[in-house]
């Protein structure tokens, strides 16, 4: 015995056997920052440049993760009204998604991005002075219109302003830009609550309009050369109502993001009266989810080039629906951790390949009306998947997470359907 451990001494300082050690670790980091070299190279610069105002933007991100609790807390209405302005706005986003597929065709995507932004830093100053429910309901209404305009805006930019074969690439960066933000914002927004909860609002309106001066001084001339060479077009573009194939996909992208948007709904309620997790314990969930995203998920796109766009997300709303399936199985912290480490991994696969295989849909000239039907159906998930997941708790706890199950592999075979494919695909 004694031999054997003065073996295994002997071993770790041979300097060949701690030599060949540092020179795999050498070799794998090389190889590590190598992939994330190529991952983020070969983007033009106005696509960081969108990256960036989106980062000033989401940094601001402050309101409506306080929302609930400013509304109860601060103005004093009942809970069940306060969860009443999360549906409001909800639908304000839905109906600004919508809207602003149409203004990006009559304006272009640069000018409509700009002017929500300028419109959302007005809105939200506004909304901290509104103290009735029915004004503050109406202004929150009003203030998710002209903030959600900017999304389909924005796909269109990304889409335009990158080559084809780069929209993976382009759409990753940019969420990677809303991830970062999001872990700002919000954690800011924590600490500025516990001094004044007005304070989040005139913060929240100063960023974006921070972004909105951002964009006008870095892109905003981009915008007259791309709205002149589309406007004649106008007229000849496909409508994405009347496309089949995609409104079977825009179903199940429904169906995935309500899943998606329990997080904000049914599942930190979840994880603290079935799970037994504290406030902390649930925010460290959230964080992991961001700093895997923030960390990997542009590795993993650029891993993934060259396969086949509809698989990718298909599989990848396979698994964010059966992450959250999961946690009908077990119960704890470390239980948790694992249903949230493979929903992230379905979110990193769907998520940055769903706008890139949206231009496959349609001629060119219409691509912002598919851009604006796809964020739209986004934005309606988050108010049918709130208030189905709410409906389904009432009933029995685990109710939701056991139709995730189902819902996951319907999701897997449908999308990957020939009835969901696109009629006219495009390099993406």
């Amino acid at each position: 015995m004694h031999r054997d451990s003065e073996s295994v001494a002997h071993k770790d300082k041979d300097p060949l056997v701690r030599g060949s050690s540092l020179n795999w670790i050498h070799a794998t980091s090389k190889r590590v920052s190598e992939a994330y070299r190529r991952a983020f190279t070969g983007l033009p610069r106005e696509i960081w440049f969108l990256a960036i105002v989106m980062l000033i933007n989401r940094s601001g991100t402050m309101v409506l993760p306080f929302l609930s609790l400013y509304v109860h807390q601060e103005l004093g209405f009942d809970p069940t009204w306060s969860g009443m302005m999360i549906v409001a706005y909800g639908l304000g986003s839905c109906l600004g998604t919508f809207l602003g597929g149409i203004a990006t065709e009559r304006w272009g995507a640069i000018r409509v991005q700009i002017g929500s932004l300028f419109g959302n830093a007005i809105g939200f100053i506004l909304l901290a002075q509104m103290t009735s429910y029915v004004a503050f309901a109406l202004t929150l209404f009003l203030v998710s219109i002209v903030s959600d305009a900017f999304r389909p805006a924005n796909s269109v930019s990304v889409t335009e302003l990158s080559t084809p074969e780069s929209h993976r690439q382009a759409f990753t960066l940019n969420r990677l830009a809303i991830n970062l933000g999001f872990t700002i914002g919000p954690a800011l927004g924590g600490v500025l609550a516990t001094i004044s909860y007005p304070l989040l609002f005139w913060i929240d309106g100063i960023t974006c309009g921070f972004a909105g001066m951002a964009m006008w001084y870095l892109l905003g001339g981009k915008n007259l050369v791309q709205h002149a060479s589309r406007s004649s077009d106008l007229a000849r573009g496909s409508s994405p109502w009347r496309d089949r194939p995609y409104l079977l996909f825009l179903g199940f992208t429904l169906l995935t993001y309500s899943v998606f948007f329990q997080l904000m709904a049914t599942y930190p309620l979840f994880l603290k009266e079935e799970y037994g997790l504290n406030e902390w314990k649930i925010g460290l969930l959230f964080g992991l989810n961001t700093i895997i995203v923030v960390l990997f998920e542009m590795l993993l796109v650029d891993t993934l080039r060259g396969l086949s766009p509809i698989k990718i997300i298909a599989w990848g709303s396979f698994f964010m629906c059966e992450g959250f399936a999961m946690l009908s199985f077990g119960q704890g912290l470390a239980f948790a951790v694992l249903s949230a480490l493979i929903y992230t991994l379905g979110e990193m696969l769907a998520m940055p390949q769903g706008f890139a295989f949206v231009a496959s849909f349609g001629e060119e000239s219409s691509r912002s009306r598919y851009m604006g039907a796809y964020s739209t159906i986004i934005a309606m998930a988050f108010v049918v998947g709130p208030l189905l997941g709410a409906w389904c708790y009432g009933i029995h706890h685990y109710l939701f997470w056991t139709l995730c199950l189902p819902a996951g592999v319907i999701v897997l075979l449908g999308m990957q359907s020939p009835l969901a494919q696109p009629r006219r695909p495009r390099v993406g």
